[in-house]
């Protein structure tokens, strides 16, 4: 057996040779015996072993084996911590690091300040500059309101948003 392995260039001839067909069951005998015995398989050149390291996985902090320098190289351990790290977070392409929502609803209630709505809240830049996320700019509304302050209603709602921010910034509303 050992004189066909050196003679045969790859595990698959090889075990075609012995068995005369090659399945799992034939192929895991012949690298059994390849193992035991200590036997060279580097000249079948596709068969060059990979390197392969522990990675900790940076959603769940489990270890993982992965290949290194090698195009199935994993950052994660699973597809659902892919999805967590590529898909939100600082690691997704569309990220951006001053999340005005985000921002909003640390130092405001989510609810529109106006009617009290508590299921969709937008968030309304106050001096229209989309750059300026500071709490003090940040106006929680529902749709129908923000789109008032976006039109001929303005008027309707500006008094209402301009006393909101008004004690905002003297302290006397809180979260």
């Amino acid at each position: 057996m050992e004189k066909i392995i050196k003679e045969s260039k790859s595990i698959a001839q090889v075990v075609k040779k012995i068995f005369g067909y090659d399945n799992r069951y034939a192929r895991d005998k012949v690298e059994k015996f390849i193992k035991e015995n200590n036997i060279s398989t580097y000249h079948f050149g596709g068969n060059k072993k990979l390197s392969r390291q522990v990675k900790i996985c940076p959603v769940c902090n489990k270890n993982f084996e992965t290949l290194i320098n090698h195009r199935d190289e994993k950052v994660t351990c699973s597809h659902s911590c892919a999805n967590s790290f590529f898909r939100s977070g600082k690691n997704n392409p569309n990220w951006k690091d001053d999340r005005y929502t985000t921002t909003c609803w640390e130092y405001h209630k989510k609810q529109c300040i106006i009617c009290g709505e508590d299921k969709i809240v937008t968030v309304h830049h106050h001096d229209e500059n989309h750059y300026n996320n500071s709490p003090d700019n940040l106006v929680p509304l529902c749709p129908t309101h923000h789109q008032y302050v976006h039109s001929r209603f303005k008027d309707l709602v500006i008094d209402q948003i301009e006393n909101y921010l008004y004690n905002f910034r003297k302290g006397q509303i809180h979260c």
